[in-house]
Order: C-alpha cells, then structure tokens, then sequence
C-alpha cells in the first residue's frame, strides 16, 4: 500500500512540473505574424511569395481613393503610435519616429555641374584656397598687386598737400587751448543693486523658444514630406499554405511594405519606406469598418473593410519573388522583367494547380 501511495505522490510531482514548464515555454508551434493560428503539425505545404501591388491598377484603385489611401492610414497610424513600423522584412529593428519622418522627406535636387562645366570653370566663384573665377575661366586680378595713383589736381599734376593751420578764436588770434581736468569725478556713482532674475521665468521662456523651434521644424519637415497618394507602391510577403486540418488552401499575409515609387524618387529607383506587421495592421482595419474602407464604385453603399478585402483578394498583385535557395527575385534569375512576368503568371497558374490536386489527394 505504501508503494502504491509513493508512485502517486511520484506521478502527480511529475504532472506538476510538467504544468510549469509548458507555462514557461510556449510549445503552440504557431507563426507569430500570422492572422490565423496554423499549427505548424498541420501545414502539409507552404511556399513563401512577394507581391508587388501597383495602387494606381485599375483592380486595386479601391484601396488607393481619395482620401480614402490605405497609405494614408498606414502613416497616420505610425504617427499616431498605433502601428510599430521595422526597418526591413526581418523584423529585426524597429524605426524611431525620427527615422520614419526621414525616410518620408523628399531629398533636396540641389543644382549639380556637369564634368564638362566644372572643366569650364564653372562653379569656381569660391573655392578652397582664395582663388577665383571672373566668369571666364580665368582667375581674378589681384586687387592689392596693382599699385594706386596718387591723387592730382584735375589738370594732371599732382594735388597740392594741405597744410593744417592753427584754429583761431575768430579774431586773428590762436584759440585758447582746452583745459583737460585730471583726477576723480566729483560726482558720485550710487551703487545699484542688479535687479533680482526669477529661475521659473527664464525656465519657462526657454520652454516656450524650444516648443516653438520644435514646431517649425515639425512644420518644416512636413511641408517637405511625401503625400499618401504619392507612395503608390506596396509590396506584400505572404504564405501560400495548405492546412490538411481544414483541407483548404490559404494565403497567410505577413508583412507590408511600403515603397517610394520610381516615377516620384529624384533617383528614379523605388525605395523602400518601412514594414509593418500585417496582424497589427488587420487588428486597425477592423477596429473602425466604416472608416477603413475598400471603395465600392458600383454600389457605394457596400463598401467593404480593408481587412475583407485583403481576405477576399480583392486586388491584383504580381509575384516578384518565391522562396528559393539564393533569395533572389525573379528578374535577377530570368534576366528580364518580361520573362520575369510571364513566370509570374505561370507560378499563379502552377499554385492553383496545385491546390486542386491536393483536393483529389
């Protein structure tokens, strides 16, 4: 009987401690990005895609109306502190607030010679070392080398020297000099005490010049900020799943980025801005349905909510990358944007495919 009491209390310290450690370690086997929680015990397959979204497309025009941008409510949000915005897909760094407004600012186009202008002479007016141009490619004449004439009397002779004579008082006779009295002033200087300065007043004034500087610089940086409409470009990362629990397909979102188009960047290269979670980014959407809208142009009284629509797949993205050994996209490894969109089109088709003969399986 003893036994049998000592293998319980043995048994019941063993269940016990294996509580603790499951509340310590979270062993769910779940992608923490994903809206929907799969399993990783229930995924037969995946594939990773990127999605580059054009929100002027004719398809995703819904997403991008006027005053209705989904690049809007993404600034606003990370402005607001809403949404954490990260550096790159990683999700390894977050971006200050700072960091963000910069990547939003529109670079300076200041105005920059040419070689065959600087070999000119142009831009030489003020260079390093005090040598100057005139404007023709020739340094400037030394002003001090050149000696200066001496100044003559209008007819070409030299100017007569003025002779200083002796001020008189008026009658002939030479002024009286002016006595200068040396020694101590006979008046006497009181002391003034310096007026009292209060702390709490300066403090406050330098508050109120540092407020006011930051907000001209706050309105400085966004008078030279990109607009919403402007940012047209997103790219999706996604997971093309197969859940054999539910047997069905499914596309996990995962992150959004936004991209400074190439029309708009002085460089004429598409930039990226920042990543944002697509989970926080659903979790908005759906806090406000009316607000966060997917335009219905054929029946503006069914507007749909962006998250719907993203679940619906209610806009057009082409595939510019699939998970591969090299991580490199599909221009890079077809040579050619052509190419690189009719495999896009043939990945689409290849997915769907797929999913119909996982079906039959």
């Amino acid at each position: 009987m003893n036994r049998v009491k000592t293998l319980l209390g043995c048994v019941a310290l063993a269940t016990v401690s294996l509580g603790a450690l499951a509340q310590e370690k979270d062993n769910r086997g779940v992608n923490p990005l994903s809206v929907r929680e799969f399993n990783d015990a229930d995924i037969m397959m995946k594939r990773t895609l990127w999605r580059r979204l054009d929100l002027k497309e004719k398809q995703n025009q819904p997403m991008f109306s006027k005053g209705n941008e989904i690049t809007k409510y993404i600034m606003d949000a990370v402005k607001a502190g809403l949404l954490d915005a990260y550096v790159d897909q990683d999700m390894a760094k977050k971006m200050t607030m700072d960091e963000f407004v910069k990547k939003l600012q529109i670079p300076n186009q200041g105005q920059v010679l040419t070689d065959e202008e600087k070999k000119a002479g142009f831009g030489l007016e003020n260079v390093a070392g005090g040598s100057a141009n005139d404007g023709w490619g020739d340094t400037k004449k030394d002003d001090k080398k050149t000696a200066t004439k001496p100044a003559d009397d209008g007819w070409g002779a030299p100017a007569p020297k003025k002779e200083t004579q002796p001020v008189d008082d008026g009658w002939g006779t030479p002024a009286p000099k002016k006595k200068t009295t040396k020694g101590k002033k006979s008046q006497v200087v009181a002391k003034v005490a310096p007026p009292k300065v209060d702390s709490t007043e300066i403090k406050k004034k330098i508050a109120e010049e540092a407020a006011a500087k930051a907000a001209a610089e706050a309105t400085a940086l966004a008078e030279n900020m990109y607009f919403p409409d402007q940012l047209s470009v997103l790219e999706i990362k996604e997971d093309w799943v197969f859940d054999r629990k539910r047997s069905r397909q499914y596309y996990d979102i995962q992150t959004v980025t936004i991209y400074i188009p190439a029309d708009v960047h002085p460089a004429g290269l598409e930039m990226p801005v920042a990543t944002i979670k697509y989970k926080d980014l659903d979790k908005l959407f759906r806090s406000d349905p009316k607000k966060f809208i997917w335009f219905n142009e054929y029946n503006t009284a069914q507007h749909k909510n962006l998250a719907d629509a993203f679940d619906l797949r209610l806009f057009n993205g082409r595939i510019t990358r699939l998970s591969n050994p090299m991580d490199r996209d599909l221009i890079s490894i077809y040579g050619s944007e052509k190419a690189a969109l009719w495999k896009s089109i043939q990945i689409e088709n290849e997915l769907m495919e797929l999913e119909h003969g996982l079906w039959e399986y």
